[in-house]
């Protein structure tokens, strides 16, 4: 979220986020040993509303719960979870979109199917690939629309490949199933190529070859594509939701969006045993400074803290801060990128 605060103005107007919102914000906090109290959803859904205002303001933004369908019951044995946010939202002036699939529960459904109907922002669709080419994808479209009571014109057509999978089905192949491709609000097309973690590397200076990108670029100047979907990626992390690891150990490393790939400066765990623990962050932040492909330190508030942290031994960030910082400079790599094709 502060990732997306930070933002400049410039680049914030070319980005629509995809929020979602995860069942571990529900879970009773960790105390060392001990475990708090079980927080109330309708206080943790107010949390998130305020977040969402703080962070990205009065700009609009999908709103994905998909992951807490299961976790989070009704607010006081009533309302939905989105029909909370939302109402809180409205009081906010948030402008949000809600986003549904094909396979939702029919209490989620018609959660949308309300929200659509007060707010009049429309939905964003999202589908997978095996969506799309299923036989009876056509009938499954037709249908929910009709429970969203929703026109093509109001809807973001967002096909999600998640992980990135070289040998997945092209964008032409998927586009030729699509009925009225020219009359959906925005087709959008993410995919995910960075890697589950970094446990694969040793420590030292590696590069990955961001793949959704590359791909996505070649399909849509190499072939014949109907129309040009938007470009979404899932930035320096994985294109699957995992929930973080409790007591992790991880390593002092910084992810580095390029052109064309990620830089990874890799770094030992912050907890080895007679390790260099968090200083190696600093000594990173050095390496990348003295290279030729640093984008500057005024090129994004991400590169602004890494120019910072290389002349100060005496903070030496946390994981967090540094993956806020890899967050932010990524989003403005990629927005810059597709504004200038």
């Amino acid at each position: 979220m502060l990732a997306l605060r930070n933002l400049r103005d410039e680049d914030k107007t070319r980005i629509t986020p995809v929020i979602e919102i995860t069942p571990k914000s529900f879970l009773p906090a960790k105390r060392g040993k001990w475990m708090g109290a079980q927080p109330e959803p309708g206080k943790v859904l107010t949390h998130h509303a305020k977040e969402i205002l703080r962070n990205w303001g009065y700009s609009p933004f999908f709103l994905e719960l998909r992951h807490i369908e299961e976790a989070v019951g009704p607010i006081d044995g009533k309302v939905h979870s989105l029909s909370y946010i939302t109402e809180l939202g409205r009081s906010y002036r948030l402008k949000i979109v809600p986003v549904t699939g094909l396979e939702r529960s029919v209490n989620y459904q018609s959660a949308v199917a309300a929200v659509v109907k007060e707010d009049k922002r429309g939905v964003c669709l999202r589908l997978s690939p095996s969506d799309v080419l299923a036989p009876e994808f056509s009938g499954q479209l037709r249908k929910i629309l009709h429970t969203l009571d929703a026109n093509v014109e109001d809807v973001d057509f967002l096909v999600d490949y998640g992980v990135y999978d070289p040998e997945a089905p092209l964008i032409t192949a998927l586009f030729q199933r699509v009925p009225e491709l020219s009359g959906w609000r925005s087709l959008i097309v993410s995919r995910g190529a960075f890697p589950k973690d970094l446990q694969g590397f040793t420590p030292g200076t590696h590069t990955i070859r961001r793949g959704d990108w590359l791909t996505w670029k070649h399909e849509v100047s190499e072939r014949k594509i109907a129309r040009r979907p938007s470009f979404s990626d899932y930035t320096i992390q994985y294109g699957q939701y995992r929930e973080p690891v409790d007591n992790a150990n991880p390593s002092a490393s910084i992810r580095y969006t390029l052109d064309e790939e990620w830089l990874i400066l890799r770094g030992e765990g912050i907890f080895n045993e007679d390790g260099p623990g968090r200083a190696q962050w600093n000594a990173n932040a050095m390496l990348l400074l003295d290279r030729t492909d640093f984008y500057g330190e005024t090129f994004s508030d991400g590169d602004s803290y890494i120019a910072r942290m290389s002349r100060d031994a005496s903070d030496h960030g946390s994981p967090m801060t540094w993956i806020r910082a890899g967050l932010n400079h990524h989003l403005t790599v990629v927005s810059r990128q597709v504004a200038a094709l």
